[in-house]
């Protein structure tokens, strides 16, 4: 694993995914095998492979002192393209730093915030969560603890996730559920629903595999050496995409009746 600091130019980054983003690392150590994220390589002239360097933006607490002040109002949102619960955030706890930060400014009621992670560090935090009145979600595909460990092999098991929801919202901390990316053939959509719906998330996102050249190369060799019982289903749903989506549409929204858990949006890639 590449761990190096960096000194960035910003850490309050403007985000067409909402009005603001907080990358505290470049890169995730998580390794997710789905991850398009690594897009990010190109353009900051990274050769790593995604999932073995991670580089802390150790300025960036220092820097949000500013930001917060010079900045509109708006939604936070962290994080976009890294886990910023991460394992080596239990090193640098950028992320907890940054919260302090919020938490005494003057102009934190300025700023809603939003946090999804598949850690179980953020319980680390709930104290700052309480105050600063943030919003959990954990990001989950399927309960299969095995699984989780091929696809997701460093991140917190699918029952630690679900666990650090419920203990969120036991100390009244706002949850959500983020279910992405949906794997043809892995993701049980019905059985992520009735695990959400009672650890008592608020509503979900639905996120599609995103079948794009660089996840579909790091996927195939995982159903073909794994899952190839369900490699036909994952064949099935690149080759037929637009037929694949309407499908779990259609499911999402079912479900969303089923269990009356409300869906922020199925987000689709590629169309």
């Amino acid at each position: 694993m590449n761990i190096k600091e960096i000194n960035p130019k910003a850490c309050m980054v403007k985000s067409k995914l909402t009005d603001y983003v907080i990358n505290p690392y470049t890169g995730c150590s998580h390794g997710c095998q789905y991850c398009y994220a690594d897009f990010i390589k190109r353009f900051q002239h990274i050769s790593d492979k995604w999932g073995n360097f991670v580089y802390a933006k150790i300025n960036c607490p220092e820097l949000l002192e500013k930001e917060l002040e010079k900045n509109k109002p708006g939604t936070i949102f962290m994080s976009s393209v890294c886990d910023c619960y991460m394992p080596e955030e239990e090193k640098f706890r950028l992320t907890r730093k940054i919260f302090e930060i919020i938490t005494t400014s003057k102009y934190k009621g300025k700023f809603k915030i939003e946090v999804l992670t598949k850690s179980k560090l953020a319980q680390r935090d709930f104290d700052l969560f309480k105050q600063l009145n943030l919003k959990l979600g954990m990001s989950i595909n399927q309960l299969n603890k095995k699984t989780a460990s091929i696809i997701e092999p460093s991140a917190s098991s699918p029952e630690e996730r679900i666990e650090t929801l419920i203990k969120a919202k036991t100390q009244g901390i706002k949850i959500y559920g983020f279910i992405s990316p949906v794997l043809p053939g892995i993701t049980n959509l019905d059985e992520v629903f009735s695990a959400l719906k009672k650890a008592g998330v608020e509503y979900v996102w639905v996120e599609l595999f995103n079948m794009r050249k660089s996840a579909v190369d790091k996927m195939m060799p995982i159903y073909k050496e794994f899952f190839p019982e369900r490699l036909e289903e994952f064949v099935l749903a690149k080759t037929n995409q637009k037929e694949w989506h309407a499908k779990i549409r259609k499911q999402a929204r079912e479900l969303e009746k089923k269990y009356n858990l409300p869906i922020k949006d199925v987000v689709v890639h590629g169309e």
